[in-house]
C-alpha cells in the first residue's frame, strides 16, 4: 500500500544489534519515542499479578490474574485470567468474572491500543468476551465513567447454546460509546451504522490481535472515531462521532483485563481461561509496525515495535518477533493522522 501523503515514504531499514532503523521521510514526530505503554510479559515473574509492574486494579471480582508460562503469543510468558471454578451455574443464571485491569494516570483525546487474546472454555461457554472499556474516570471509576467506548465480541444470538460443542464466538464485536450526558450511540459489527465490518469468528485456543482507535471530538464537531480491528480486519468504523461537549472531558483509563460472562457447565475442569500478551498502549497513533504481507490491507499481522527514537526521517525500535517466524517479513510506518505508509521489506533470522 502506497501512502497517498506526499512526501512521506519508507526508503531503507537496517537491522543491527537486535534493533531495526527505518529510514524515510514525512514521519511526522511525536512527543516522546516510546509508548505509553508496552508490556509483553516474558520478564515478570510466574504468578505476579500486573499491580507488581504498572498496571492498576480498579477492584474487579471473580478469578485472578497473574503472570502465566503455560501459553504465550510471543516469548514465554502471558498474562492469565482464571475465572472462577465452582458449581454448574443454574439455568437461566450466568457468572460473571470482572478483574477490570488498567492503565490510568494519562491524559488524552487520542488512544491507540493492540494486544494479542485467546481463551479456552475447559467445557463450559463464553456469553461474552468484553475487549476493551477507555474513557474517563468519574469520582475514580472508569468501567462506570464517561465519556466511554467500549466493545465486546459474543456468539451467535441470545439464545446460543451453553452446551453446543462449538465454543467459537461468531456473533461479531458490539461496541459503542457512552457520552457525558450519559446517552449510548452502539451497535454491531456488520452493521452499516457500525462501519459494515466483516464478521471473524473467534475459535478456542487461538491466538487473535485486536487493534482499537479512539479520537474525542473536537468541541463543536462531529469528528470523533472509533475504530476496531480483529487481525487486521476493520470490524467498526466510526468517524463522525460527538462524543463530549467540554474540553476538560479526555481519556485518562484503559483496561486491558477487563472480563467475561460464562457459564459453568457439569462435567467444567474450571472456569473460562483468557490470555492476553504483547499489550501495547499509547496516545498516538503514530508507530512503526511489523507486518506479514506486502500490502496493508492484506496483512493479518501487523505487530506495533515500542520505539526508542522518532524523528521524521528515522525511527528506531528494538525488533521484537512478536510471533514471527524466521522468513521474510514487512515494515510500515503509520502517521499520526492514520495515514500508512509504503512496505518495506525485512528478513528475519
Amino acid at each position: 500500500m502506497s501512502s497517498s501523503v506526499a512526501g512521506f515514504a519508507i526508503s531503507a531499514a537496517s537491522v543491527s544489534a537486535g534493533n531495526v532503523t527505518v529510514t524515510g521521510a514525512g514521519f511526522g514526530s511525536r512527543a516522546q519515542a516510546a509508548p505509553l505503554k508496552f508490556e509483553d510479559f516474558d520478564s515478570r515473574t510466574v504468578g505476579a499479578a500486573p499491580v507488581s509492574f504498572g498496571y492498576y486494579n480498579y477492584g474487579g471480582f471473580g478469578g485472578t490474574t497473574t503472570v502465566d508460562a503455560s501459553a504465550a503469543f510471543s516469548g514465554s510468558k502471558s498474562l492469565l485470567h482464571q475465572s472462577h471454578s465452582g458449581p454448574a451455574s443454574p439455568e437461566g443464571a450466568v457468572e460473571e468474572s470482572f478483574p477490570h485491569i488498567a492503565v490510568r494516570g494519562f491524559s488524552s483525546q487520542e488512544l491507540y491500543l493492540s494486544y494479542r487474546i485467546k481463551f479456552r472454555t475447559n467445557g463450559g461457554r463464553i456469553a461474552q468476551l468484553k475487549f476493551n472499556r477507555s474513557g474517563m474516570e468519574v469520582n475514580g471509576d472508569c468501567y462506570g465513567g464517561s465519556p466511554k467506548f467500549y466493545s465486546s465480541y459474543y456468539p451467535v444470538g441470545p439464545s446460543v447454546n451453553r452446551y453446543d460443542s462449538d465454543k467459537t464466538l461468531a456473533g461479531g464485536v458490539q461496541g459503542g460509546i457512552l457520552r457525558r450526558d450519559g446517552t449510548r450511540d452502539e451497535g454491531w459489527a456488520g452493521e452499516a451504522s457500525m462501519g459494515s465490518g466483516t464478521v471473524i469468528p473467534l475459535q478456542e485456543e487461538v491466538w487473535y490481535q485486536v487493534e482499537e482507535y479512539y479520537r474525542l471530538n473536537d468541541i463543536g464537531q462531529s469528528n470523533g472515531q472509533h475504530l476496531t480491528w480483529v487481525n487486521g480486519n476493520l470490524q467498526i468504523n466510526r468517524n463522525a462521532l460527538q462524543v463530549r461537549s467540554d474540553a476538560t472531558h479526555m481519556l485518562n483509563c484503559s483496561y486491558l483485563v477487563i472480563g467475561m460472562d460464562y457459564w459453568l457447565n457439569p462435567g467444567s475442569t474450571n472456569g473460562v481461561s483468557v490470555w492476553y500478551d504483547d499489550h501495547y498502549l499509547d496516545t498516538s497513533r503514530a508507530r512503526v509496525v511489523l507486518a506479514n504481507a506486502a500490502t496493508w490491507s492484506a496483512a493479518t499481522l501487523r505487530a506495533p515495535l515500542p520505539a526508542s527514537a522518532w524523528s521524521g526521517s528515522s525511527i528506531t525500535a528494538p525488533l521484537l518477533r512478536s510471533g514471527f517466524a524466521a522468513g521474510q517479513a514487512w515494515l510500515y510506518v503509520v502517521r499520526d493522522d492514520g495515514a500508512v505508509s509504503n512496505s518495506w521489506p525485512i528478513s528475519l533470522p
